[in-house]
């Protein structure tokens, strides 16, 4: 009886020690996205608190997060630090797009197969 009483004991700090290390977890923002993360989350905090997607054009995106080139493919290397260390996937459309992909984002962004 009294190793089960040591087992559990055990079982409940190494839980607690799991909790503690991820509410504490700081996710380090590299010093080139710093400034348009910290934008971001400003303009979309739910975005960030719920793991959901940002959807934009590409003139709305040069105007939050301005690079040299006025391309999507200009913020590719955000888009993939965004998803692989915080879960939010950016999407910064073309205007080129006017097809039924462009239609559904203007009905909101739930309704794009990208995003899910």
């Amino acid at each position: 009886m009294n190793g089960d009483r040591e087992t559990t004991s055990n079982r409940q700090s190494a839980a607690t020690d799991v909790i503690d290390e991820s509410s504490t977890k700081e996710i380090k923002i590299p010093q080139r996205f710093k400034a348009d993360v910290e934008t971001l989350m400003e303009l979309y905090p739910s975005a960030f608190e719920n793991k959901h997607g940002i959807v934009m054009t590409l003139k709305e995106a040069v105007e939050i997060i301005p690079r040299d080139r006025v391309r999507t493919d200009s913020y590719k290397a955000l888009q993939e630090w965004l998803l692989a260390n915080m879960g939010v996937k950016l999407s910064v459309r073309s205007r080129k797009y006017h097809g039924t992909v462009y239609k559904k984002l203007e009905k909101g962004f739930r309704d794009d197969p990208l995003l899910e």
